[in-house]
């Protein structure tokens, strides 16, 4: 964090700060262009770069009613299409311009497995330029919203920094390649709008999210309450009709979005398809070895083979919605500002990460990328703790990818963004207590680096190493993010809400639900 002593310098240069760390942030990302990407030179599947080009080849060769459905020309075993309809609309645009900039790599069947020079580059130069349009206004949205209160450039350029440079997206986006900025960039939308009391604008980006991408329900509570408390602040009346034009606005962004399927006459079939292959609920508790609570401890429990499939959809429901909820329900209490409904945007993502069904490794980026929003909401006696946590919780989730890392082969990349982020942890962590913590970290992540490296795993159990990382980055994960997801709440919630409920105007501040106040 930047000391008291150049606040008056970045004040003066808050401009040009911001127009040079936008150049940084471009510039970095066309560093990236040639890095190894997700399945390299591994058929006959290769990986989610090939997923990514096949779903543009798909939807530039076929009708649209077929993108989802198993046909001669679409064989959903070979990476069929299985993310929202704004996703595919977005695979169609940015295949429309290969088809004009390297027409081989859309062509019908003949583009399987194509790797060359101009479509490697142009496929990167879709991602950056996804990050250029949706994610960093995004991000500058979303901060400049939860800090438009505060009086110093410091804290709003920190935010901006983490979230711009954010080394965990960098690495899968632009290393084992995916376009997960486009879903979490209209998520930051959503975030500023509600920020400004723009609720409706919110239920569009925040809707618009969903629709890229399913994960984004990992925001939904949140923004549930977070929205219904927008609604009710002018009371019942008032805020039934709200409610429902709120209603009418979600429901009309989905017909937009569904419009193609929607249709065709009768429509429950072609729907019901791109349903089916959005919340593929056959796959599985979790995906791969993902550092949440059902992988962690299958090492001595097995759930999923003591139980059906369908008893731990519910059981895993029922857990993220009991660790979810009070979070949540904060966006209720009479003094309530940008700072608690971030919190709970942090707390409801952590919940489906931890306790949710069918999470898998890159799943965190929604959690963690949001969190760096955090510190820059919370009144100004918790900022710096907040910061501490947020930059640990970083590293630590980039950390959980190095399963990801070995396969795509982007030691260089982790290693370099390790190293970035492991100087801002020692930056940051300045107290003694901190400082103790962090360097306990240290030696866990270097001493399973280290074993990895070193030696083999045992024959019979190949994946033991892999496990390894597994639980020490969930042990290392969880108290970042329960202190994270609830400081601020319970700061907040004993140190306002009964306040306001004591003092004589409290009935007035009960009235307005949603009130932003000065923390600087």
């Amino acid at each position: 964090m930047n000391s008291d002593g150049d606040l008056g310098a970045m004040e003066k240069n808050r401009n040009w700060i911001i127009l040079v760390l936008f150049i940084a942030a471009i510039t970095i990302r066309c560093m990236m262009l040639m890095m190894p990407h997700s399945g390299e030179g591994k058929p006959p599947m290769y990986g989610d770069y090939e997923a990514q080009r096949h779903w543009m080849e798909i939807t530039n060769n076929l009708p649209v009613l077929d993108w989802y459905k198993n046909t001669a020309d679409n064989d959903l075993q070979y990476w069929g299409l299985d993310y929202p309809p704004l996703t595919a609309f977005h695979s169609y645009i940015c295949g429309a311009v290969g088809k004009l900039c390297v027409p081989e790599m859309v062509e019908l069947h003949a583009s399987r497995g194509i790797e060359t020079y101009n479509t490697k580059v142009f496929m990167k130069l879709t991602v950056l330029l996804s990050d250029l349009f949706v994610y960093l206004p995004g991000a500058y949205y979303a901060v400049s919203g939860v800090a438009f209160s505060y009086k110093h450039t410091a804290v709003f350029v920190d935010a901006l920094t983490l979230l711009w440079l954010h080394p965990c997206l960098l690495l899968i986006d632009h290393g084992h390649f995916q376009y997960n900025s486009v879903s979490i960039g209209l998520a930051l939308f959503a975030v500023g709008a509600m920020a400004r009391h723009r609720y409706l604008l919110a239920s569009v980006f925040f809707t618009s999210s969903f629709l890229f991408k399913q994960i984004a329900l990992y925001y939904a509570p949140a923004f549930f309450f977070g929205i219904l408390a927008l609604c009710m602040r002018d009371g019942f009346f008032v805020g039934v009709p709200n409610v429902l034009m709120t209603g009418l606005v979600v429901v009309g962004t989905v017909a937009v979005i569904f419009y193609p399927w929607l249709a065709t006459l009768p429509a429950t079939d072609d729907v019901g398809q791109v349903l089916h292959r959005m919340f593929p609920f056959s796959r599985g508790l979790f995906e791969d070895k993902v550092a949440n609570f059902w992988c962690s401890v299958s090492v001595a429990v097995k759930f999923q083979r003591i139980f059906d499939l369908s008893v731990m959809l519910k059981v895993a429901t029922g857990c993220t919605v009991v660790s979810l909820l009070p979070a949540c329900l904060c966006n209720f209490r009479a003094r309530y500002g940008s700072g608690t409904f971030v919190a709970s945007v942090v707390a409801s993502a952590c919940s489906f990460f931890l306790f949710s069904f069918h999470v898998h490794e890159k799943s965190i980026l929604f959690p963690i990328v949001m969190s760096a929003l955090v510190p820059v909401a919370m009144p100004k006696e918790n900022r710096q703790e907040a910061a501490k946590v947020v930059i640990i919780l970083t590293f630590i989730s980039l950390f959980s990818m190095y399963p990801l890392v070995v396969k795509d082969n982007l030691h260089v990349l982790y290693t370099s963004l390790m190293l970035a982020t492991a100087a801002a942890c020692e930056l940051t962590c300045q107290s003694e207590a901190w400082l103790q913590l962090w360097r306990g970290i240290i030696c866990v992540v270097v001493a399973c680096h280290f074993i990895h490296a070193a030696f083999e795993p045992p024959e019979r159990l190949p994946d033991l190493w892999t496990m390894m990382f597994t639980i020490s980055r969930y042990v290392n994960i969880l108290p970042p993010l329960s202190s994270l997801a609830f400081c601020y709440l319970v700061h907040s919630f004993l140190s306002n809400a009964f306040h306001s409920f004591l003092n004589p105007e409290g009935v007035t501040r009960r009235r307005v639900l949603i009130q932003t106040y000065d923390t600087s």
